[in-house]
């Protein structure tokens, strides 16, 4: 879990330029900082006086490591394991970030405007996995992966007959507010698994698809067999894919990295040109780089014609 984000207090021998030509005088640098902190600690002591500081989990059904990036945070919540439930990541402390109404939070300018600070409650903080895994209306719903539930609390004495506290933003004369509702646990988790469940079939069908072209069938990579692995466990499907433990073959794979090539430019993602010809004519290489030595007479013919026509287009300018 990511550690509490502060903003620290500059020592008293800083020196801030003012836009004006002088210096900001330290004592009043010294009392801006101050003031943010108290109103940091005020906020904070009022949440918790009110006892609104609670902590929120997020319970994750899927095969897959779920991971939100904000800058402020970056919780990682492990994949499901192997015949367990779930699994599951608490957050217990809050995030402050302060709000300045000046241009420059080091100017003389914003030092005498009034700041702000904005409390992340725990659940705030959850409600992102929420947004990226589980969507907001009906259609982000059909896209996103689902499995997860998160709620107001921690796991102490939750059973799936436990009846957890459950966030939702909702949107009033274009202003977000968070809404909690009440639901049993386990009509959460069949909600989630619903969701994952309609994902996971989805991802099977193209996969099923995409075996059965040659042009396409380098799109199954190791998620859509981790799907295919996981809805066995789950007996949702009978029996495996054709493709689940199918070895690449070395025609598959980039010969400097083996890793499964896909690309249309013709450059693998080490930086390797597997496929001169197609990396020539998406421009990715010149026609004198290295690899374009091992081109047929062909293929050279389609070259030459290609030159020749960038040719003339550059006279043409």
């Amino acid at each position: 879990m990511a550690q509490i984000l502060d903003h620290p207090v500059l020592p008293d021998d800083a020196v801030i330029p003012a836009t004006g030509g002088a210096s900001v005088a330290l004592q009043n640098l010294g009392q801006a900082a101050a003031q943010r902190v108290a109103l940091r600690e005020e906020k904070l002591t009022e949440l918790e006086i009110r006892g609104e500081i609670k902590p929120a989990t997020i319970l994750n059904r899927s095969p897959f490591e779920l991971k939100v990036e904000t800058g402020l945070w970056g919780y990682v919540v492990p994949p499901r394991p192997e015949g367990k439930p779930f699994s599951s990541l608490t957050v217990k402390g809050c995030i402050t970030v302060p709000i300045y109404r000046g241009n420059m939070e080091m100017s003389d300018k914003s030092l005498r405007q009034r700041f702000d600070m904005k409390v992340l409650l725990p659940i705030h903080q959850l409600m992102e996995f929420k947004h990226w895994y589980v969507g907001e209306t009906d259609e982000d719903r059909l896209a996103k992966s689902g499995g997860v539930v998160v709620f107001e609390g921690d796991m102490e004495d939750i059973t799936p007959a436990s009846m957890v506290r459950t966030p939702e933003f909702v949107f009033r004369k274009g202003r977000r507010y968070l809404k909690f509702s009440e639901y049993r646990l386990k009509d959460l988790l069949e909600q989630a698994d619903e969701q994952m469940y309609q994902h996971c079939f989805a991802v099977l069908y193209e996969a099923n698809a995409d075996a059965d072209d040659p042009q396409k069938r380098k799109n199954i990579q190791n998620y859509q067999r981790t799907v295919a692995q996981f809805m066995l466990q789950q007996k949702k499907i009978q029996n495996a894919p054709p493709w689940m433990n199918v070895q690449l073959a070395a025609a598959d794979c980039c010969p400097r990295c083996n890793a499964q090539y896909v690309s249309k430019t013709g450059v693998c993602k080490c930086s390797f040109v597997v496929d001169p010809l197609a990396a020539y004519m998406q421009s990715e290489i010149a026609v004198d780089h290295v690899r374009m030595n091992i081109l047929t007479a062909e293929q050279w013919k389609k070259v030459n014609a290609e030159e020749d026509r960038r040719q003339k287009a550059r006279e043409a300018k």
